[in-house]
């Protein structure tokens, strides 16, 4: 009899452990993670530029809210961490290359529970221009010498070694007449013409922009 009920003890003892359970703490991630590079040509990382994180407010684009503003490390890059999933506008207005300074501005989409790792070569920020220089019979003038200044660096003065020293492109017409380079997009720039000879100005002045990956033409006449 002792056995039988030291078996029955034994038996409910089994069948309470099996009914016990542990409480696991499950968690879902409902944000995503956006790490951001910018390089030069070469690739290599493009430190020390301050970028800009944006939420796009309802079904306007052009309506923006600043929500955090990072740094590039040594390498080009800047991790913004958790966000929520969407679409963000990031603006980078510092990237500097080769002596010239870019706007760099995009849209990237972050993901529920991934990793946005996203590398972008801030020359790609770029449209071209084109320049034709003509006499006042017609006839295209080469060697004319153009200087592509930034806006916020230009008055109305003929000092042409000054603009030269500010100038983000130092340029000749060809034989053509004609000049044709890129330059940053979304940026303003005013364009000096002077005789690449004598170094005197010539009284014209145009103010320029480009969109990304577009022409912008201009034709003038020196007199």
């Amino acid at each position: 009899m002792k056995s039988k009920l030291t078996l029955l003890i034994l038996i409910f003892g089994i069948l309470t452990s099996c009914e016990k359970t542990t409480d696991v703490d499950v968690i879902v991630s409902t944000s995503g993670k956006l790490n951001y590079k910018l390089v030069d040509d070469s690739g290599k990382g493009v430190p020390n530029v301050k970028v800009s994180l944006y939420d796009i407010l309802g079904n306007y684009a052009t309506y923006h809210a600043l929500i955090d503003q990072r740094t590039t490390d040594a390498e080009g890059v800047v991790d913004f961490g958790d966000l929520n999933p969407q679409t963000y506008l990031l603006r980078a207005d510092s990237a500097i290359v080769n002596n010239v300074g870019y706007m760099v501005q995009e849209h990237v989409q972050v993901t529920t529970g991934a990793g946005k790792q996203k590398e972008t070569k801030v020359t790609d920020f770029s449209g071209t221009l084109s320049v034709t220089v003509q006499s006042y019979n017609g006839q295209r003038l080469r060697n004319i010498g153009i200087a592509v200044v930034p806006a916020n660096r230009f008055d109305y003065r003929s000092d042409t070694n000054y603009f030269l020293r500010v100038a983000d492109f130092k340029v000749l017409t060809d034989d053509t007449g004609t000049v044709i380079l890129k330059i940053p997009s979304d940026k303003e720039y005013v364009l000096y013409f002077y005789n690449s000879v004598t170094n005197a100005a010539y009284n014209n002045y145009q103010h320029v922009s480009v969109q990304k990956g577009r022409e912008y033409k201009y034709s003038t006449y020196i007199y």
